[in-house]
Parts: structure tokens; sequence; C-alpha cells
């Protein structure tokens, strides 16, 4: 019985994040700040790629004004457990989300408090297997999900997260910069994969959006510069 005593004390102890790659709820929280504010300053170019899967130009838009909701709900949780702060931010997007860009968001942010319900700091591993449940929770609240869209660059971000993890001597800034550029990859692709896109000769809104987050929020972590604002295309015009 001591043995086995020992062996999960020595388990615990190898899954506890060291202090170089740990993220606390507050400084979770603060990343979601700062990608929120990120995908606001381009919510307009954002919103200029919206074509599907209806062409109202209110993308980004919707995302931010989701995820305002999320925080708001958020600051009220004050703790350092990255849990209750993720499950903060989830129920605030899923009461406020807008428009189909923010439930899509809202689910995946369910996906993603559901995958760290368990987890107080947040490691690398952690950070990549919550990312892929997003993902899935995402896919899963839709009833016909297609491909070419925001779950598609959710579901590209959290593998390229779960290899990095699951690398040699992974920390959490690596992983969290995986996802980031895994996303952007896959927005780039998006009008391979939905004719509206490549006749348009735009990339996917939606996904361009969730780029848009996951890349400020891995900058912030990692003490990198976010570069540039997005600049908008030009007018659309798409047969209806």
């Amino acid at each position: 019985m001591a043995a086995l005593r020992r062996e999960k004390q020595e388990a615990s102890v190898t899954q506890t994040p060291t202090p170089e790659e740990a993220c606390t709820g507050p400084e979770f929280l603060h990343l979601i700040v700062a990608a929120t504010e990120w995908l606001g300053a381009n919510s307009a170019a954002v919103n200029a790629l919206n074509v599907y899967p209806v062409p109202d130009g209110d993308t980004g838009t919707n995302m931010v004004l989701t995820l305002r909701m999320a925080l708001r709900e958020a600051e009220r949780a004050e703790t350092d457990d990255v849990s209750v702060v993720v499950r903060a931010i989830a129920r605030g997007a899923l009461l406020g989300a807008r428009g189909n860009s923010g439930v899509i968001l809202s689910q995946y942010l369910q996906g993603l408090s559901h995958g760290l319900s368990a987890v107080s700091v947040l490691g690398a591993t952690d950070l990549a297997d919550a990312l892929a449940e997003a993902a899935t929770a995402a896919y899963g609240a839709m009833s016909a999900p297609v491909e070419g869209t925001m779950l598609t660059v959710a579901r590209v971000a959290g593998e390229a997260a779960q290899r990095s993890a699951h690398g040699p001597e992974a920390t959490f800034a690596e992983t969290f910069l995986a996802a980031a550029e895994g996303a952007e990859e896959a927005v780039v692709k998006t009008p391979e994969q939905l004719p509206v896109l490549r006749d348009a000769g735009v990339v996917d809104a939606g996904g361009q959006g969730l780029a848009l987050l996951l890349r400020a929020a891995a900058n912030t972590y990692a003490g990198r510069d976010l570069g540039p604002r997005l600049e908008a295309v030009g007018p659309i015009s798409i047969d209806q």
C-alpha cells in the first residue's frame, strides 16, 4: 500500500506543470482579454471576409461581442484555478452568443471548459488536449458540419497542439504557438475546401477569427509582438 501511495505521489508530481510552463487562472484570463482586443482590432477585416454561410458581414463583430460577454462573466471569478475561470468564460459565451459564429465559438469554449474541468494550473499537455476537445465539441454542436470553416481551423489547431505537447521537452508557450500556426495554415486552405470561398477569393471569416484569437493568446503568453493588423479585402460580389 505504501509503495502504491508513493507511485501515485510520483505520478502527480510528473503531471504538475513546472512554473516555466504553467498558466494560472488569472494569466489565462489575461490571454483571453488580449485575444479579444486583437480580434476587435481586426473585426472589420474579418467581417469583410464573411460570405459563408450568409454574406451578412458580421462574423468578426459577433465573435467579439460573444467574447466580451464571456469576459464579463469570467471577471467575477476571483480565483487562481484555471478550471473555474474557463468555466465562467464558457458560461458567459453561451449566454451571450451572437450569430452563427458566436454560437460555434461558445460551443468551442464549452468543450475547452470540459477539457479543463479537473485542471487547476494549465500545462502544455492540458492545453493541447483541451483544444482538441474544444474542436470536437464545436463539431458535435453542428447538425451538418462543413469543412473549410471555423470547425476545420479548430480541429487542425488542436491536432498541431497535441503534436507539439507530446514531443520532447514541450513547453506551454511552444504548444500554444503550434496551435496558432496550425490554425493559420488551416485558414489558408479553407478556399480549397469550400467552393463559395474559392469563388469569392477569400478565406473563411470564422476560421480567420479563431486563428487571430489563438495567435494573440499565444504571442501574448510568449511575449511576442502581434504585428500589423489585417487589411480588409475589397467589396465582394457574390451570387446569393
